[in-house]
């Protein structure tokens, strides 16, 4: 019974269809699309979608999350200024 809920479990994260993707994208919703198409930006050509399955700590199965290579970026980028702020303020004490 376990066996079959772990198969069933892989299946469903190796499943790399575009309803897949589509249906993983909808978990981090994109911002409101402009109402003309004119109006919009071109879109870049390095913004390609990049899913990856991210271990979650007390669990047996991965979570997929899926961004845009610019909003990986972006995520990579608040990180490391996040830890370089956390490291700059570990030897200040306040009194």
């Amino acid at each position: 019974m376990i066996l079959s809920a772990m198969i069933a479990a892989t299946l469903m994260l190796a499943d790399t269809t575009p309803a897949a993707a589509a249906a993983a994208t909808t978990a981090h919703p994109a911002p409101a699309a402009a109402p003309a198409a004119s109006t919009a930006p071109a879109k870049k050509p390095k913004d390609r979608l990049i899913c990856r399955s991210e271990a979650v700590t007390g669990s047996l199965m991965p979570k997929k999350t899926c961004y845009l290579e610019s909003e990986r970026a972006q995520i990579r980028q608040d990180q490391r200024q996040n830890l370089e702020r956390m490291q700059n303020n570990l030897g200040q004490t306040t009194n």
